[in-house]
């Protein structure tokens, strides 16, 4: 008797393991670049990874049938971006977050590079990646040049008009 319901027990656990309520797609995509120049050769890797979830929602009508259709329910995307420049490793997703003069900004892929948004108007750029595995910087002040340091960090470079010198700005990475 204690076998019986130990197995029974064993039988209706594993079943519930395998039953799945939700349907999950993920694919990741690695873009890898080379640029060769008199100053030797430089990879860069940039790898998205887009992951599509959907509950799985049956029919009504089909509530005490073997075969139930399934019923149309939102698909949840995330999309995860990361790009390596030699030994930099930065995540660029949705959910990116960059401070810079304390202020919050936040930093959306996009095509071409990536768009810097914020509260603070004169934080706010459009970048383009460049074939030398820089930035092209479109700011307010002026275009300029950008970069990911060793922290992770990304950097702007561009001439202020105004001051009548190179200003550097630096928005700092949060950790999430």
């Amino acid at each position: 008797m204690k076998s019986l319901i130990l197995s029974t027990v064993l039988i209706l656990a594993t079943s519930f393991a395998f039953a799945q309520n939700k349907d999950v797609l993920e694919e990741t995509v690695t873009k890898t670049t080379t640029v060769k120049d008199n100053k030797g050769e430089e990879q860069s890797q940039q790898s998205v990874v887009v992951r599509k979830e959907q509950n799985i929602n049956l029919s009504e009508a089909d509530r005490n049938k073997i075969n139930q259709e399934r019923v149309a329910s939102p698909v949840k995307i995330t999309k995860h971006e990361t790009i390596i420049d030699g030994n930099v490793q930065t995540v660029l997703d949705n959910n990116a977050s960059f401070t810079c003069e304390g202020v919050e900004c936040d930093f959306s892929p996009s095509n071409q590079g990536f768009i810097i948004g914020g509260n603070d108007n004169t934080l706010k750029a459009i970048s383009y990646k460049s074939s030398s595995n820089d930035f092209i910087v479109e700011t307010e002040k002026g275009n300029g040049i950008g970069y990911f340091d060793s922290n992770a960090n990304f950097v702007i470079e561009y001439y202020d008009k105004d001051q009548n010198k190179i200003v550097k700005r630096v928005y700092t990475a949060q950790q999430q």
